[in-house]
């Protein structure tokens, strides 16, 4: 096993992040064949040097953008990266931190997301080039150190806001990461933050535990005197003593019984409460006061999304009692295994409960060769066994 040992105590920025994982790895060329699309419409530049900082040898990562560099909306941006990294575990670190990002933005701004600073090319290159060095370095877990965050004020899109910015708190806390916080200027963006909580919630949390395979260091734009602006990033190898084979984590359950709500609009809003951030939702036949035939239904949702997801419920179905609380879960944490099949990747989900192939995966895959997904699944099963037995 491969774990990500991030250490953000001086701060963190989508492009630290990258750099220091380039630093690392010593795969700092891998950018530049990633970014070729960009490059060569003459979207941005990559510009990798090395510098110092406070003493510290250090990688400086620019993507610097080109003239006729768009704007480009969320749905956009989550083009792009497929485009660019197809169905790999990259691209689901990629997804998961824009998501994030669209998250963060709307529940403190409300009226819909909007981008601003970040609806452009660099924050792009800095979600790839994370997620693709990840995929590279053969990460398997991570371990993220605490978060230093300054206080203050700082000149953004909405005005004077305070620091860590609201989208930066945010996305901290739904990660549930831990931070140390200190007076200072801006230490931490938003694509900083949504990176750390998407790896914190794509992969497993590992004790840090094992041999360093790789240290780097990967540089912000100023050179401050008396602290190293970098952050650090180490990969341990044979870290297994480490991983955690489970997680327990509180959830919020949001209830209400429904007798007078057509199944189109129930079925409409399983789907929207879904895409609105849900981690589950789903109906269960019930039978009500007066013996009326009903649904129950039930969203699993993140401890801070409660109360917009309360006030969604009553609003849309037009009912004005709904039951909440917050609930443990235990969750099996996953390892990812690519499997090929005629030259197309599946990705096969393995925990301690055994192991299954991504249903989206062999659909993809079924489409585009004509297997049947029956046969597709024993097929990547018996690969996926083989492959394990050789391990």
């Amino acid at each position: 096993m491969r774990t990500l040992v991030v250490n953000p105590a001086n701060g963190v920025a989508g492009d630290m992040l990258m750099a220091g994982l380039a630093h690392a790895t010593g795969s700092a060329t891998a950018l530049a064949g990633l970014l070729e699309p960009l490059t060569v419409r003459g979207w941005c530049t990559l510009d990798l040097h090395e510098v110092t900082r406070s003493s510290v040898r250090a990688l400086r990562c620019e993507v610097k953008l080109g003239r006729d560099a768009p704007v480009l909306s969320l749905e956009e941006l989550r083009w792009w990266v497929t485009e660019l990294m197809g169905a790999s575990q990259g691209a689901e670190i990629a997804l998961r931190a824009l998501d994030l990002l669209g998250e963060s933005e709307e529940e403190v701004h409300g009226g819909g997301i909007h981008l601003h600073e970040l609806a452009s090319v660099d924050t792009l290159a800095d979600l790839v080039g994370v997620a693709h060095l990840c995929t590279v370095a053969g990460i398997d877990a991570v371990s993220i150190m605490p978060v230093g965050v300054r206080f203050g004020a700082f000149p953004m899109a909405h005005g004077q806001l305070p620091l860590p910015g609201p989208a930066v708190a945010s996305l901290l806390a739904r990660a549930g990461l831990t931070i140390t916080a200190t007076p200072g200027a801006e230490s931490v963006t938003p694509t900083g933050a949504a990176l750390l909580a998407a790896l914190a919630q794509v992969f497993p949390q590992a004790a840090a535990i094992g041999t360093i395979d790789g240290v780097g260091y990967g540089a912000g734009a100023r050179d401050i005197a008396g602290l190293a602006n970098v952050c650090q990033v180490m990969v341990l190898a044979n870290a297994g003593v480490g991983f955690a084979r489970a997680t327990v984590e509180s959830v919020g359950v949001i209830e209400t019984y429904l007798d007078d709500v057509s199944g189109e609009a129930l079925g409409a809003f399983v789907e929207e409460s879904l895409s609105a951030g849900a981690l589950d939702a789903y109906l269960v036949p019930a039978t009500g006061k007066k013996s009326r035939p009903g649904v129950l239904l039930t969203v699993l949702v993140n401890p801070i999304d409660v109360d917009r997801m309360v006030e969604k419920v009553q609003r849309a179905l037009a009912t004005p009692g709904v039951r909440f609380r917050l609930q443990q879960r235990q969750r099996l944490i996953p390892r990812f295994v690519e499997v090929y099949v005629e030259n197309r990747a599946v990705t096969v989900k393995v925990t301690s409960a055994g192991a299954k192939p991504e249903f989206e995966d062999l659909r993809r895959v079924s489409g585009e060769t004509g297997i049947p997904i029956g046969e597709l699944h024993d097929r990547v099963m018996a690969r996926f066994r083989g492959a394990e037995s050789n391990v």
